[in-house]
C-alpha cells in the first residue's frame, strides 16, 4: 500500500470517530499535526539532511552572489 493510500485510510477512521462522537475537533487536529510532524521528521532522517537554512542566511548568500557577479 502506498503512503497516500495509508493516509486516506487513517483519515477515514478519524473522521468516522469524529462523526460518531468518539473524538472531538481538538483531538483530531492534534492527531493530524502529530502525524504531519512525524512524516516530516522521517523525511529528514531518510534524506540525511538537516532542515532548510533560515531565510536570512539564504538572502545573505544571494546578495553576496549578486555582488560577485556585478563586479
Amino acid at each position: 500500500m502506498g503512503y497516500l493510500q495509508e493516509v486516506d485510510r487513517w483519515l477515514d477512521v478519524i473522521f468516522a470517530d469524529l462523526a460518531d462522537g468518539k473524538m472531538d475537533y481538538a483531538e483530531i487536529k492534534r492527531d493530524i499535526r502529530e502525524r504531519i510532524l512525524d512524516s516530516y521528521r522521517n523525511g529528514l532522517a531518510a534524506g540525511g539532511r538537516s532542515p532548510a537554512p533560515q531565510a536570512r542566511e539564504r538572502s545573505g548568500s544571494r546578495r553576496a552572489e549578486r555582488r560577485a557577479h556585478a563586479a
